[in-house]
């Protein structure tokens, strides 16, 4: 969004949650009723420039004009509304999040990927024989887990971070 950025800083200053001033914008994570909201103020050093909304046009442009909805409402005063059914994660798809992200840690840390299933799985593991750990339906799970792991070893989190990518089971916009 365009604008002076004074006016549209003051207007959701009670929504703010966080602020970080990048060299593109002013990124904010705002707080409503229903979610978080996140936006990017790219300040317009025309004080009498219009409010121009960027959208991109992609695979997740109907989540980006629902989120840009809920932001026109946020502004006009008004409850954003419920957040839209494809950014919400079930509470299996959080979990499995959870899990990939501790196994993409573990392995930035060098940790031995049976340590990792131990501290997700339960200490038990390491008790396992090397036979009886491949035969295991926690072995299959921990590495479906590890695969998912990857997109974050590989800079994803960013991604998603920016709304760009589909990672693991979640859909950001």
């Amino acid at each position: 969004m365009r604008g002076d950025g004074g006016d549209i800083l003051l207007r959701l200053a009670r929504y703010v949650r966080v602020r970080h001033d990048g060299p593109d914008g002013i990124h904010l994570v705002l707080e409503g009723d229903s979610g978080p909201l996140r936006i990017v103020v790219v300040v317009d050093r025309q004080p009498d420039a219009p409010g121009t909304w960027f959208i991109v046009d992609d695979g997740h442009l109907t989540t980006r004009l629902a989120s840009v909805a809920r932001f026109g409402r946020l502004l006009s005063g008004r409850s954003p509304g419920s957040i839209p059914p494809s950014l919400r994660l079930s509470p299996q798809q959080k979990l499995r999040q959870i899990r990939m992200l501790c196994i993409a840690e573990g392995r930035r840390m060098g940790m031995a990927v049976r340590r990792i299933a131990a501290g997700i799985y339960g200490e038990r593991i390491l008790y396992l024989s090397r036979n009886e750990w491949r035969a295991s339906s926690w072995h299959r799970a921990f590495y479906r887990d590890l695969e998912g792991a990857g997109f974050y070893l590989n800079g994803g989190h960013i991604a998603l971070l920016q709304g760009l990518k589909q990672g693991g089971d979640s859909l950001v916009a």
